[in-house]
């Protein structure tokens, strides 16, 4: 049973679902594994668990990218991510 792990900044739901469909199939793809055999972890860190330059990013977190943190202000750009995957089904 493989497993892929991705760390990076807490992502949105919508996100999580969008990189799911996505590496589990190419990684099925891939390697002919079926899917169901194929396991995703989201390792998600909050801005004030992670540092850069001796900064907490939540004390600047980080401009131009979407994340949990500010998906408040990305309506938008996640319901496009969900209706993507909504086409797919």
């Amino acid at each position: 049973m493989p497993a892929i792990t991705v760390q990076s900044l807490e992502l949105a739901q919508e996100q999580k679902e969008f990189l799911a469909e996505k590496f589990i199939t190419l990684f099925s793809e891939v390697t002919k594994v079926p899917q169901d055999r194929i396991y995703l972890f989201f390792d998600g860190y909050p801005l004030d668990c992670t540092v850069k330059g001796g900064k907490l990013f939540s004390e600047n977190p980080p401009k131009g990218i979407v994340g949990k943190f500010n998906q408040t202000e990305h309506v938008e750009f996640l319901k496009n991510l969900r209706n993507s995957l909504a086409e797919h089904e």
